[in-house]
């Protein structure tokens, strides 16, 4: 796991850790068969039925059609595990329907805006349905009914299980300093430097004849602050970057192992900037979006950070604060999940549960 923008993120910490089982495979059968009802309308062997609010038939059928899905995505259980969380989905399901829980549309939407982040801002409600159908190759309203319900699933444990889910205790330092300790290596970041830069864009230009007038202008640049006509600072206000040309051309920090960045930019570019010195100022560099005249700063090496450095120059967020901020939400997902556990069990002893297997 390698730091992203310089810190670790909850995500990338995540993957140190064992998949809750049990959960996930509800999970999983849940975003599969949502929308698959157990009804008793299906003509088929019966696996078992339940009946805690209203009698639903599992099938044998959808049984073997769940643990063969599960296998294809690598799970391999056996039918008896399957069926107990089938059980166990639609147990909750009605637990939800005897508390009376209700969701939204806008509930469902707000939820999906929120997954999206930013992305979805500026989108309208059809624009956000359509964007998750192309990307999840699913309809909306088979979507929609996968994240009903999950909302249904959280409203019920916070309402079922108010006392444990507000009763979670934040990470103590020694838990925090632990998992510093049995982690650190993953909080690695790579060579990284700062630099301001005068920018000649050729992005929109489509003749030999523009490229090689784009390239001369930098070329003058280049001479006119090897000649001490003009000095750096004072060329900064023609480069094109409008983003960085009114802050002292300030292209801000790049990591060595920023993929993304070194796609845009190109490698030969790279290769170029991470070899300047401290306080350099370069000759005309070309990018894949044009010429650059960098002034070196910073030059950060490659380290394994402290528990109480910054996760990146940018930020004011240290090690310390990211580690607290994902413990708080493994304790949050350890705790949802003995709920669920603990509820499923208080539901199968009130409702009349019958197999066939």
């Amino acid at each position: 796991m390698k730091l992203q923008n310089g810190g670790m993120t909850v995500q990338q910490i995540r993957k140190s850790n064992l998949i809750m089982k049990k959960l996930v495979l509800s999970i999983i059968i849940l975003l599969l068969f949502s929308g698959f009802a157990f009804s008793q309308e299906i003509i088929d062997q019966r696996a078992a039925t339940v009946n805690l609010t209203k009698p639903e038939i599992i099938s044998k059928k959808q049984l073997t059609q769940t643990v063969e899905l599960l296998k294809q995505n690598g799970i391999d259980k056996s039918e008896m595990e399957v069926l107990d969380t089938m059980i166990g989905d639609v147990l909750l399901k009605q637990g939800a329907e005897r508390e009376n829980i209700k969701v939204s549309d806008s509930e469902v939407i707000n939820a999906v805006r929120k997954q999206l982040g930013n992305a979805s801002s500026n989108m309208t409600d059809q624009q956000l349905k359509d964007l998750v159908r192309r990307q999840t190759g699913v309809t909306w309203e088979r979507y929609a009914e996968k994240s009903k319900a999950t909302i249904e699933l959280q409203k019920l444990v916070q309402k079922v299980k108010s006392k444990k889910m507000s009763n979670i205790p934040n990470p103590t330092p020694a838990e925090i300093k632990k998992f510093y300790d049995e982690n650190s290596r993953q909080f690695f970041i790579a060579k990284m430097v700062q630099f301001d830069h005068i920018f000649v864009d050729i992005r929109m230009l489509s003749t030999k004849e523009e490229n090689d007038r784009a390239r001369e202008r930098a070329l003058e640049y280049e001479r006119q602050i090897k000649n001490g006509t003009k000095t750096f600072d004072q060329l900064v206000e023609n480069s094109d970057d409008t983003s960085s040309k009114y802050n002292k051309g300030s292209f801000g920090y790049l990591r060595i192992d920023d993929i993304q960045r070194k796609k845009l930019l190109g490698d030969d570019f790279f290769d170029s900037v991470f070899n300047l010195k401290k306080g350099q100022i370069s000759g005309v560099i070309k990018s894949n979006m044009g010429f650059h005249i960098i002034r070196m700063n910073d030059i950060y090496d490659p380290r394994i950070l402290d528990i109480d450095d910054k996760i990146n120059p940018e930020s004011d967020t240290t090690v310390r604060q990211r580690i607290e901020s994902y413990l708080i939400i493994k304790k949050q997902e350890d705790v949802f999940k003995e709920s669920v556990e603990e509820l499923v069990d208080e539901l199968r002893k009130v409702a009349e549960i019958k197999y066939y297997l």
